[in-house]
């Protein structure tokens, strides 16, 4: 009989769910972007020099449902000539969905998707062309927990722009007429509080 309630005892407090907690999560990244307007496939984009950079602050309620803000930067977004370079900076906020596999504290996996809007800033400055945009996009990827504190991020990410944009006196064309798009893919560290 004694064996049966300490059976039961252990059996219980296995299977109950600890406390939840929320997970604060900074992460600079790096990464290329490819396909749409950046005008190259993801295995060129390393020659072409398509690089990105920034950072990602992402608060996740109870581990899972989360608000993120990104803010992304592309130096030679469309290409460098000897008149000058262009660029895009991408700001966003998302809501995510990530099930932190491993819990939340220690070793840890985390798959996440999200849906966000934002601006897009396009700039040209060989033409003195800057030009605002709302953006909207959507991505996912895989968070790796080392420890309790840090980890890594691979990140896929897609840009689209709701209205046209006008750079270099044209209307942009590439997959749709007049909007910009693009996909962001990063490298990042995270850090977890």
């Amino acid at each position: 009989m004694l064996r049966r309630i300490l059976a039961v005892a252990l059996t219980t407090t296995a299977l109950t769910a600890g406390p939840a907690r929320a997970d604060t999560l900074i992460v600079p990244f790096w990464g290329v972007n490819f396909g749409g307007d950046s005008g190259k496939n993801l295995s060129d984009a390393f020659d072409a020099k398509r690089y990105n950079f920034g950072a990602s602050f992402s608060f996740m309620g109870a581990g899972v449902f989360g608000l993120e803000a990104d803010f992304g930067y592309s130096p030679d977004f469309f290409g460098r000539t000897d008149l000058g370079g262009s660029s895009i900076f991408t700001g966003t906020g998302n809501l995510v969905l990530g099930i932190p596999f491993g819990g939340q504290r220690g070793f840890g996996i985390r798959p996440y998707a999200l849906v966000g809007a934002g601006v897009m800033r396009a700039s040209a400055s060989f033409e003195q062309v800057e030009e605002n945009s709302a953006t909207w996009g959507y991505g996912g990827g895989i968070a790796m927990f080392f420890g309790t504190h840090v980890g890594v991020r691979f990140d896929f990410r897609y840009f689209r722009t709701f209205d046209d944009v006008d750079i270099l006196g044209i209307k942009v064309v590439e997959a749709s007429p007049g909007k910009l798009d693009f996909t962001r893919t990063s490298l990042g560290l995270v850090f977890r509080f």
